[in-house]
């Protein structure tokens, strides 16, 4: 909190006024190097004209002040060596350092002015530029402090190397001391003024680099594609959720016939309009993609973006859905139409049934007749069967023990089955919310196909039935050692009308799916891990976790 609001308090800050702003820690550092570096350049070029002149001039002034000022110079060397160690060794004593070399550049302006005339030498600038470089390395208070420190030296040095007469000593101080103090408050606003703007630039930058991270965030979060193309037609970017969606990789700066030759038409467009088209997205094959694409405007490349989908699930849920509401249609047509079928049947049977009360037929007409009685009973089973797929009850939803559903349904199997042994695993109590008949038949109905299917390869076999538990479902799991349910057929058996039995209607399963959903769970079936033939597993939400040891 404190952070945003001190971000805040910078961004609605004047870039003028009278408070000081305070220079960090590092940026001192990085000022005082560049201080340590200049003085160092200023103070070889002014020993290295000094050596020169001495060497090229015979006058006596320089061969009685050489001394002297080799050994400012060597005392310059000296500070400026002290002042780098120091601030390599103790970082975090930045303004302590700025402010021994400041003070230090002073007094050696001061031993140059003593040493070369006085208050008429030529090196009295030294003490403005030790003023400007108090301002540029702190800030305004520490230029007015070396002002002051420069202006009382100067005074020193001036009354004790004294050429001029007092009046003209006078205005030679009040000028030159003006001259620092107006150099302190000149420099010291336009180093304040430097500082706000570079801090106000900081937090500029700051935010555009947030805002350029926000940006790309969201662009890669979005799980629709975007791209934008150039005015030549050039790929400029593409978000993730493009690159997955379009099968490619390094796409940016490729053109767009290269990269989708079937969106390139599309981003032609000049106004804005939608677009569905079958592309060929590289290793994901052909896709269906639509989407959206528009000018780019508030910039001066007059380029396209889109934004696009891969619509290829979308377009085959909806096939399947109007596939779906096809087939309902026609569900509906042949439910009446099986309904209607019943009646006549049922009389037929009748007929049949009366015709053999009256005297048992003998020879061929007694073998026709068995055929016509035996095919319509079959017809009206499967009139009855389909009736019961199309047209199911009313789940009624209570709670069920599987426990004790499974127990007693194994218990009423076993008694019809003609080539398996029935068997059932312990396991927990476990209570869903489902109707117990329903549930029922489903059981009966798969423990009886098992049955026939292991009778049908002739030979005797075996059926395991037991119960899983996770965190949120239960699972009934039926297993037998039959020829089992080849993998391509896995998903067909639930088909109304698919069977692999000579004797079988192909409802059977049908309508155990189709139970099942109504009662709020899945089917589904797979190899058995066990008995190596098939393995249904039915699997149920639980009531309320209720689980029992």
């Amino acid at each position: 909190m404190t952070n945003e609001m001190q971000m805040r308090s910078e961004r609605t800050r004047p870039l003028t006024g009278p408070v000081d702003v305070e220079v960090p820690v590092n940026l001192v550092t990085n000022r005082l190097k560049w201080l340590l570096l200049v003085r160092f350049v200023v103070v070889s070029v002014l020993f290295g004209s000094s050596v020169i002149v001495r060497a090229s001039s015979d006058a006596t002034f320089f061969a009685s002040a050489a001394v002297a000022l080799y050994a400012v110079a060597a005392a310059a060397y000296a500070t400026i060596a002290l002042g780098a160690l120091a601030l390599k060794l103790r970082p975090s004593w930045a303004t302590v350092v700025a402010y021994s070399q400041l003070l230090a550049d002073a007094a050696i302006a001061a031993a140059l002015v003593a040493l070369t005339g006085g208050a008429d030498s030529v090196f009295v600038f030294l003490f403005s530029l030790s003023v400007l470089n108090a301002a540029i390395v702190l800030d305004r208070r520490a230029a007015l402090v070396l002002a002051a420190v420069s202006f009382g030296l100067f005074t020193a040095v001036a009354f004790v190397v004294v050429h001029n007469p007092l009046p003209a000593l006078l205005s030679t101080l009040a000028t030159n001391g003006a001259s620092f103090f107006l150099v302190a408050v000149l420099s010291g606003y336009l180093t304040q003024q430097l500082t706000s703007t570079s801090e106000h630039l900081e937090v500029a930058r700051a935010q555009i680099v947030k805002l350029e991270e926000l940006y790309a965030a969201v662009l890669s979060s979005l799980p629709s594609g975007v791209m934008s193309v150039n005015a030549v037609g050039d790929v400029v970017y593409v978000n993730a959720a493009g690159r997955e969606i379009l099968g490619l990789k390094d796409i940016e700066g490729l053109p767009m016939h290269v990269v989708a030759p079937v969106l390139a038409p599309v981003m032609r467009r000049d106004e804005s309009s939608r677009f569905e088209v079958d592309a060929d997205c590289g290793v994901r094959g052909q896709r269906v993609l639509g989407g959206s694409v528009a000018p780019l405007v508030g910039i001066n490349d007059p380029g396209r973006v889109v934004i696009f989908q891969d619509l290829t699930e979308l377009r085959r849920l909806q096939e399947d859905m109007g596939r779906a509401e096809r087939l309902a249609e026609l569900g509906r047509l042949a439910a009446g139409l099986a309904h209607e079928v019943r009646n006549p049947l049922a009389a037929m049977i009748g007929c049949l049934q009366l015709l053999s009360v009256d005297g048992p037929a003998v020879g061929d007409n007694a073998r026709l007749l068995g055929i016509v009685q035996r095919e319509a009973e079959r017809l009206s089973s499967l009139v009855q069967a389909f009736l019961t797929y199309a047209r199911p009850a009313e789940p009624r939803i209570e709670r069920v023990s599987l426990r004790a559903l499974l127990d007693e349904t194994s218990v009423a199997a076993r008694h019809g089955l003609k080539a398996a042994t029935l068997t059932t695993t312990g396991g927990a109590e476990v209570f869903v919310h489902a109707d117990a008949g329903q549930l029922r038949q489903v059981l009966w109905n798969i423990i009886t196909n098992a049955d026939r299917m292991i009778d049908s390869v002739g030979r005797k076999g075996q059926i395991a039935v037991g119960i899983d538990v996770d965190v949120d479902a239960a699972s009934i799991w039926i297993d037998d050692d039959g020829p089992g349910v080849p993998d391509e057929l896995r998903q067909r058996i639930f088909e109304p009308f698919f069977t692999t039995r000579a004797d079988g209607n192909g409802l059977g399963l049908a309508t155990c799916q189709m139970l099942i959903r109504q009662n709020q769970g899945t089917i589904g079936a797979q190899k058995s891990p066990h008995l190596g033939g098939a393995r249904f597993v039915i699997r149920l939400p639980l009531d309320d976790a209720a689980v029992t040891a």
